[in-house]
């Protein structure tokens, strides 16, 4: 295999295991938001590989407690 296909399989395994984990978290009951909208995992896995000329920020955010309480993508200008 080509480092072409190794990339490719790399990015495919990097997004399940985000798609993954934003799964897990709102299981939890954790929102997600991207772009102030609430969101999906899907949706913001999806638009974080296909905008691959933009640049998204994840901000967890706490309570005064530190429990999580949701994730924000925001786009970085």
């Amino acid at each position: 295999m080509d480092l072409e296909g190794q990339n490719k399989i790399k990015s495919n395994e990097l997004q399940f295991e985000l798609m993954m984990q934003l799964g897990d978290y709102v299981q939890q009951g954790i929102p997600i938001y991207l772009e102030n909208e609430p969101s999906t995992p899907f949706q913001v896995v999806n638009r974080l590989m296909v905008k691959d000329d933009e640049v998204y920020m994840a901000d967890f955010v706490r309570d005064d407690q530190g429990k999580l309480t949701q994730i924000r993508y925001d786009r970085v200008r």
